[in-house]
Formats: structure tokens, C-alpha cells, sequence
């Protein structure tokens, strides 16, 4: 048998063991891990970016090891939702790009948010961290929910078309039916001929805005309790926030933002 299999196979299993342990111990069942593939790491180091993450929030239970054969640091995060894992990660991403550790990419998920947990899913991730086919360190999401035959569906709308060819293509790679629209009414004519289950939508639109139409969809009958909405817009102003929640919407993101981030927003609210 290849060596390299059983030890793979080995800290599946390990890692499996491990969160399993956590969950009920964290008091919340859900448990956050970040893996990374690095350089062997020095005590002292592995000891400061563990202050490092502490600092970040002074609550956090950290579980820090490193797995020489498989060249991978394993940051276990006992409670931690997706959302406050994949902003850790953002810091230690930082933490070993300025310390020379980094080879590799580093994945994050959170259990059971990301994917139903058992040992297939900790190889998973473990191969998706060993995979580099890109030079980019780059920060990946894990999870497993998501099947094409099933696939949730999302309406875009943004007059910016370099962006939507973007994130088109980004989330129908991620196994979402997306279906973008330029101006307000195209994106309306799309929701109400085959409603998804989440719209994606600028507040700075021709011919409708942003504000018209969630207005409109929460005034529905047939619409208002069939989709989700989330606003991604360059307009910062707290009143604004506070009068799309007051609409109806369920998450808004500013620009410029991170694809990670609107990913795992996603996955989030369609979960």
C-alpha cells in the first residue's frame, strides 16, 4: 500500500477524533479548523501565533499542532462558526506569509456548517490543502453540502459586468445556479419568473434600485417568504444598513470585498 495513503489516512482519522471531541465540549456544537500547508515551524513560532490569535479575541480556545509528514499546521477553534474561522484564518495566513511558513494553500470550514463530519470529509480537506495547483497562498473554503443536481439558486444584480462575469463563473464553479441581471427590472423579471432562493443584489440600480426592488419582493405574496436577500454594495453609510435590515434583508456586504467572504456568507444563509 502507498505510504503516503496510510498516512493521510491516519490523520483523517486523528483530526476526525479530535473535532468529534470538541464538539460537545465547546457547549455549542460546532467546532472551526484551519489547516495549512507549511514549512516546519519552530516552537517559539507555533507559541506566537497562537498570542497572535488569542489577541485577536481573548475568548478563543486554541487547539495548535503541526503534522510534519503531512507538512500541515492544524488549528483546531472549539465553537467557532465558518464566518469567525475564515477571519482568523485571514490573520494567520498574515502571521506565516511574514514568517516565511507558508508553501501552500490553507483550507477553513466549520463542523457540521460545512459539511456532515466524519473522516471521508477530514481527507478531503486534508487533500484539498495538499493541492497546489496554483502559486497563489491562497485562503480555500471547505464543504461538502453543495451538489450540482441540488444546486441552490442565486440571482445577481449588478449594472458593473466585469463583476457579475466574475462572480458568475466563480459560484457556478461552486456548483450554484446563478443568473445575473444588469438593472433592477431585468433582475426583477428574473426573480418572479422562477424565484431563487437567494438574491444578490447592488443598491445603485438603473431602471429599478436596489431599495424598489427588495421592496417589491418583500411585498409579494409569492416572493417574500420564497427567497433570501443579501445586499453587496459600495455604499458605506450605517443609515443605509439600517434601512435595507429594515426592508427585509438577511446579510450585506460592502465592496471592496473578499470572494472568500461572500462565498462563505452564502453558504451560510443557504445552509
Amino acid at each position: 500500500m502507498n505510504m503516503s495513503a496510510i498516512i493521510h489516512n491516519d490523520l483523517s482519522y486523528h483530526l476526525y477524533e479530535q473535532v468529534t471531541e470538541q464538539l460537545p465540549a465547546s457547549g455549542q456544537g460546532k467546532c472551526g479548523l484551519i489547516l495549512a500547508h507549511i514549512s516546519n515551524p519552530g516552537l517559539i513560532e507555533l507559541q506566537d501565533l497562537e498570542t497572535r490569535l488569542s489577541m485577536e479575541d481573548t475568548t478563543l480556545n486554541i487547539l495548535m499542532s503541526y503534522e510534519p509528514r503531512e507538512s500541515l499546521l492544524v488549528v483546531v477553534l472549539p465553537g467557532q462558526p465558518l464566518a469567525h474561522t475564515h477571519f482568523l484564518s485571514l490573520s494567520i495566513k498574515d502571521f506565516l506569509q511574514q514568517s516565511g511558513l507558508l508553501t501552500g494553500p490553507i483550507t477553513t470550514a466549520s463542523f457540521p456548517e460545512s459539511a456532515v463530519l466524519n473522516a471521508p470529509a477530514m481527507s478531503e480537506m486534508i487533500a484539498m490543502t495538499n493541492n497546489q495547483d496554483t502559486v497563489d497562498r491562497e485562503i480555500r473554503v471547505f464543504h461538502r453540502h453543495i451538489q450540482v443536481e441540488t444546486a441552490s439558486s442565486i440571482v445577481m444584480i449588478d449594472q458593473n459586468t466585469d463583476l457579475l462575469d466574475f462572480l458568475s463563473a466563480r459560484l457556478s464553479h461552486r456548483g450554484y445556479a446563478v443568473r445575473p441581471a444588469q438593472d433592477g427590472m431585468e433582475g426583477l423579471q428574473l426573480i418572479t419568473e422562477t424565484p431563487p432562493d437567494l438574491v444578490i443584489t447592488e443598491l445603485h440600480l438603473p431602471a429599478l434600485d436596489g431599495y424598489q426592488l427588495i421592496h417589491t419582493i418583500r411585498q409579494s405574496r409569492t416572493l417574500k417568504n420564497q427567497c433570501k436577500i443579501m445586499v453587496l454594495t459600495d455604499l458605506g453609510l450605517e443609515q443605509e444598513f439600517g434601512k435595507c435590515f429594515d426592508l427585509g434583508v438577511s446579510d450585506i456586504l460592502t465592496k471592496p470585498f473578499s470572494p472568500i467572504e461572500l462565498e462563505a456568507r452564502i453558504h451560510r444563509l443557504l445552509a
